[in-house]
C-alpha cells in the first residue's frame, strides 16, 4: 500500500461529505474504496467531481448503508444493464450524492460475468487530514475502458504519463 498527497483538490462540499463518511466507515475496519472522478482527482486527472463513488465488497456495502440510515435516498440493491452489474445504493450528504457500490462485474463477449475489483493493492492519498484509500490509476483505467468511457480514459492515460516522467 503506497501513499502520497493528493495532486488536485475537491470541492469543499466532498471533502466534509467524506470526513462524514470516513468517521463512520474507518478504511482501517471496513475495505473499501473512493474511485470514480474524485479518485481521479486526487491521482491528478483534471476532471470535475460530482459526486462520490464508494466501492466495497457485498457485506461491507450493507454495513455502510446502515452506517449512513439518516442519508439514504436508494437502499442497496441489485442493479444490470447490458454490459455491466453491481450492487447499487444512494446517499446524500450535505447536498453531495454518494454512490455505495460492490460486486461490480462487466459481461464479456461470450456472456460470461467478469469482475475487475481488487482491493489488495489499494493505493492511500492525504488530504485536508483525511487518509483516503483508492484504487490505482491502472484499475481505474481498466474499468472506465470496460465502460466504454473514452473520454475519461484519455485523460487518465495521459495522467499515467505524466506521473512516469
Amino acid at each position: 500500500m503506497t501513499g502520497h498527497f493528493a495532486l488536485l483538490d475537491l470541492p469543499d462540499t466532498h471533502i466534509r461529505a467524506l470526513k462524514l463518511f470516513l468517521n463512520r466507515m474507518s478504511p482501517n475496519e471496513y475495505v473499501w474504496a473512493l474511485t470514480g472522478s474524485a479518485s481521479l482527482r486526487l491521482q491528478g486527472v483534471d476532471t470535475p467531481v460530482h459526486d462520490l463513488d464508494i466501492q466495497a465488497d457485498e457485506k461491507t456495502v450493507y454495513i455502510m448503508e446502515k452506517q449512513l440510515a439518516g442519508f439514504m435516498k436508494t437502499p442497496v440493491h441489485f442493479w444490470e444493464s447490458t454490459g455491466m452489474r453491481s450492487l447499487d445504493g444512494k446517499a446524500v450528504i450535505d447536498g453531495v450524492e454518494i454512490e455505495l457500490l460492490a460486486n461490480i462485474a462487466r459481461r464479456k463477449p461470450d456472456g460470461s460475468w467478469c469482475t475487475f475489483t481488487d482491493f489488495s493493492h489499494l493505493v492511500w492519498v492525504e488530504t485536508h487530514g483525511l487518509r483516503i484509500p483508492l484504487f490505482p490509476l491502472e484499475d481505474e483505467l481498466e474499468a472506465y475502458e470496460a465502460m466504454g468511457r473514452t473520454d475519461k480514459v484519455g485523460l487518465i492515460r495521459r495522467a499515467i504519463q505524466k506521473a512516469c516522467r
